[in-house]
């Protein structure tokens, strides 16, 4: 009863004014429709200080948006953010607090700007209200589902940015299982990132069980979509990020390394691999940070190297079929995301290409290179997932890209001001912030607790 009372109330709030058939680049009344990336999720938590640095939150400020609202928390988040704790002997990186923070603008009388909801899937932006106490109730206040929320609004533009989640689930519990885990002027259409994120987050990719099949996510990005257009805003899409490149699942090696330099253990002039379910780890294989604390015990370690020569758990590990299988349903999603959009004539982001850019030759900017490293690349956050305020603003200056070279007149995002560096806009990091000289990672500690924050913020990936 309560959801259309609601759409009732958000039409009278916005006035009886009709979508102007000009809307092109009008950001007068913007909305956001995503996930995690498109809310401002970092370091495993949704928190005030990093949603004010959300790629939406960044857009509307250099489009000059009035009343730009986001569901805000504060500190130290939720679920808490994590933080690096300490440095030596290794660096651990944990919750900050053990008690979360707290919505701030819950009564807002009208839907929020930025709806995008942490851990939604494309089908739950176009059917979910609610899930239990969880985010969705946060962002979602039961009153109508993103899709609803964002038509509600007439808004003038739009951003489209999700799907990340249909797999991340295989990544989080190592595991690829397809269908299981995996009138606004302006809308930023980020979605389906969840829709294949949670493989990587389970370290299984299964059709159906981690992954949100194909022919699922299709039709429903269709239908997000055509709702969306019928508002009459200016919407810009982006695509998926391959998220077996991310540093959740690409930071710890197939193989022993020595704790105290990073560089790998030899015997006989050959690596030594970590051992997984089934043997010896492929040199191709992925670990994920959840793997840390396993390996600091001398899990997957063997007995002559003084582990214990126990296996580590199929969860923290994906091997090469399952990376084919995510890295497929990413590229088959992102096909559908170019189909449908280009028939909608709605201009798409190339995020994937973007991060592939970080995560193999980096980004050079200022005299700096930024890159996908975790801990010292510069633009992902302390879980190893999302983006930290510098990858989001460099992922917001893309957006404002294809939105002035669809007619708007937007400004760049500063880079310089996001870093904190004097005298150089172009931006830049420190010198110990780069990539080290070695192609090998440090030893570090992602502790078991950062692995339950994220397993909390993500709950509907673990479908199994």
């Amino acid at each position: 009863m309560r959801r259309p009372a609601f759409i009732a109330l958000a039409a009278a709030f916005l006035g009886a004014a009709a979508v102007r058939a000009d809307a092109q680049t009008n950001f007068t009344t913007y909305v956001s429709v995503g996930d995690s990336l498109a809310a401002g999720f970092e370091s495993g938590s949704l928190v005030e200080t990093h949603q004010n640095r959300s790629v939406p939150a960044l857009i509307a400020r250099q489009a000059g948006v009035q009343g730009f609202q986001q569901p805000l928390v504060s500190e130290p988040g939720i679920p808490p953010e994590l933080t690096l704790v300490s440095l030596v002997p290794v660096p651990v990186i944990a919750p900050k607090a053990a008690t979360a923070g707290a919505p701030k603008n819950l009564a807002l009388a009208r839907p929020y700007n930025n709806l995008a909801v942490p851990g939604a899937t494309s089908v739950d932006a176009l059917t979910r209200t609610t899930d239990a106490g969880g985010l969705h109730d946060l962002i979602l206040r039961g009153l109508g589902t993103q899709v609803q929320q964002a038509v509600a609004l007439r808004p003038t533009a739009i951003t489209l940015w999700i799907g990340n989640n249909d797999v991340l689930g295989a990544a989080l519990r190592g595991r690829a299982i397809d269908g299981v885990t995996l009138t606004p002027t302006a809308t930023l259409l980020w979605i389906g990132n969840n829709d294949v994120l949670g493989a990587a987050l389970r370290g299984r990719a299964i059709d159906g069980v981690t992954l949100t099949p194909t022919a699922t996510f299709r039709a429903t990005y269709g239908q997000i979509v055509a709702a969306l257009k019928t508002t009459g805003a200016f919407i810009v899409a982006a695509n998926l990020p391959d998220v077996t490149t991310i540093p959740f699942v690409t930071t710890i090696r197939p193989y022993v390394v020595n704790p105290t330099t990073g560089a790998p253990v030899l015997i006989g002039g050959a690596r030594v691999p970590l051992i997984g379910p089934s043997g010896s780890l492929p040199s191709t294989a992925l670990v994920t940070l959840a793997a840390s604390t396993l390996l600091g015990q001398g899990i997957g370690i063997p007995t002559a190297l003084g582990g214990t020569g126990a296996p580590l758990p199929d969860e923290v590990v994906l091997d090469p079929s399952e990376i084919a299988i995510i890295q497929d349903h990413v590229a088959a999603n992102n096909q559908a995301i170019r189909e449908i959009c280009g028939a909608a004539n709605i201009p798409v982001l190339d995020v994937n290409g973007v991060l592939r850019e970080l995560a193999t030759t980096g980004r050079h900017i200022g005299g700096i290179t930024l890159n996908g490293a975790f801990l010292v690349g510069g633009v992902f956050s302390y879980d190893g997932i999302h983006p930290n305020d510098v990858g989001y603003a460099l992922v917001a200056n893309e957006f404002i890209r294809v939105i002035n070279a669809s007619g708007g007149s937007l400004p760049p995002v500063d880079l310089g001001a996001v870093l904190g560096v004097t005298g150089a806009s172009a931006g830049g990091v420190s010198a110990s912030a780069q990539r080290p000289s070695s192609s090998e990672r440090v030893a570090f500690e992602f502790s078991m607790d950062a692995y339950a924050n994220l397993l909390e913020a993500f709950p509907r990936l673990d479908r199994r």
